[in-house]
């Protein structure tokens, strides 16, 4: 009979997470993933083919699991603003997994990760963009060119620029990065609202 398995590949992937509390790591090793997990190199090996898909999973999962509060927050009355302010809020009480996200870009890892995996790299973002583009049309009655590139600066270039040298360097978001995003981005939004014409 197999001897049952002692632990779970979520738990290898949070272990590689929490090596990420280190601002001077960026892609953890196997050797310091065993060390925080107490999980024998070997063993990770036998779960994942290479520090490279490792990586490349724990990415993934931290993408999707960043998403689902992203997609609900675009349902809310002000989709814009509330993506904004999620996003901020998000890597604050989350900054392990923050850094995840950070490890790679997706055009990157469409070059370099594990070929099993490239179908989902390629389209990890799409439910993201699909919610996205519909709130835009939602609120603007249109999402052309110009209102969606308007709605990603909203949504993901003003808090994303914000947050991210606090994310590299793994130190707390301070407080008025809320109040900048809010701000900021409210002040975006409006350039998609329709003009009104004079009489």
């Amino acid at each position: 009979m197999a001897r049952p398995r002692r632990f779970t590949d979520d738990q290898v992937l949070d272990a590689a997470r929490d090596v990420l509390v280190d601002p001077a790591t960026t892609r953890p090793s196997i050797a310091a993933i065993s060390a925080a997990s107490g999980i024998h190199a070997g063993s990770i090996y036998v779960r994942f083919a290479s520090r490279e898909e490792l990586l490349a999973r724990l990415w993934l999962r931290s993408i999707r699991r960043f998403q689902i509060g992203l997609i609900a927050a675009l349902a809310e009355p002000e989709p814009l603003l509330a993506a904004a302010m999620y996003l901020t809020r998000y890597c604050r009480e989350h900054p392990t997994e923050a850094r995840a996200m950070k490890m790679f870009r997706r055009d990157e890892l469409l070059e370099v990760g594990p070929d099993e995996l490239r179908a989902d790299i390629a389209t990890v973002n799409d439910r993201m963009n699909d919610t996205l583009r519909a709130a835009v049309v939602a609120e603007f009655g249109d999402a052309d060119e110009h209102r969606m590139a308007v709605a990603v600066a909203a949504v993901k270039a003003i808090p994303y620029g914000l947050v991210r040298e606090y994310i590299a360097a793994a130190v707390p978001i301070p407080d008025w990065v809320d109040d900048v995003t809010a701000t900021a981005t409210a002040a975006v939004v409006h350039q998609l609202r329709p003009t009104r014409t004079g009489r």
